[in-house]
């Protein structure tokens, strides 16, 4: 995830703590929403302040994209404590993240904040711990989605990459639309430059390979809805 995608998440819980004050002022009266949105505004603030301490920590994209092996170690570090907030509510979150459920009672809105709020302070406790910033930590969960990618492509296809893989399948459906009478189409080339943009260093699937069964541990689905 860029900077981009950081930024347009924190704009987003911003906007979640107004509407929380909203609701919770609705539903719970004035007074003790007041002691509510301070507890609130304090815990934020500790979210915002960690944050900024681990973006202390200078980082710049290798140019050959290749992950360091005691980089990755530490990020492991901030997926595991992560992980034990994780496990005790993977039911409630998976149930967030879920694009079928309907409307949320003001029970659900408040579990649903407390959660996220909890897990954020895991993780911006666990970056300061391991002198990880933001940057740093999104590069590493696209180099390793993408070495995952590219390892199970690997695997599956005797060891070429994933553009090797998507370019091969298009060679032979050229070569079949050729003898229908068929051309290719511009889509074709468009899906094999596109097949490029996953392929990852060698190194990298290496990498994966060695600390898998930590890294597939603590994949955690159903936390990209705040920028896990």
């Amino acid at each position: 995830m860029g900077t981009g995608g950081k930024i347009a998440i924190g704009c987003g819980i911003a906007a979640l703590v107004g509407v929380l004050v909203v609701v919770l002022t609705v539903g719970a009266g004035i007074f003790w929403v007041k002691g509510k949105a301070e507890s609130i505004a304090a815990e934020q603030k500790q979210i915002t302040d960690l944050q900024e301490q681990a973006n202390k920590n200078p980082f710049t994209e290798p140019e050959d994209g290749v992950i360091s092996e005691p980089r990755l170690l530490k990020f492991i570090e901030v997926r595991k404590r992560v992980y034990d907030v994780y496990v005790k509510n993977e039911a409630a979150i998976k149930a967030l993240a879920d694009d079928k459920q309907e409307k949320a009672s003001l029970g659900d809105v408040r579990k649903a904040f407390a959660l996220m709020n909890e897990i954020r302070l895991v993780q911006a406790t666990a970056q300061v711990a391991e002198g990880m910033s933001d940057a740093e930590y999104a590069f590493l969960v696209q180099q390793v989605y993408k070495s995952s990618w590219a390892a199970g492509v690997a695997d599956a296809t005797g060891g070429q990459s994933v553009s090797e893989a998507v370019g091969q399948a298009y060679d032979r459906a050229a070569e079949q639309m050729e003898k229908a009478g068929g051309t290719v189409t511009a889509g074709d080339q468009a899906a094999r430059e596109a097949a490029q943009s996953l392929d990852v260093p060698a190194a990298n699937v290496e990498l994966f390979r060695k600390h898998e069964t930590e890294l597939k541990k603590y994949a955690m689905s159903g936390l990209e809805w705040i920028g896990l």
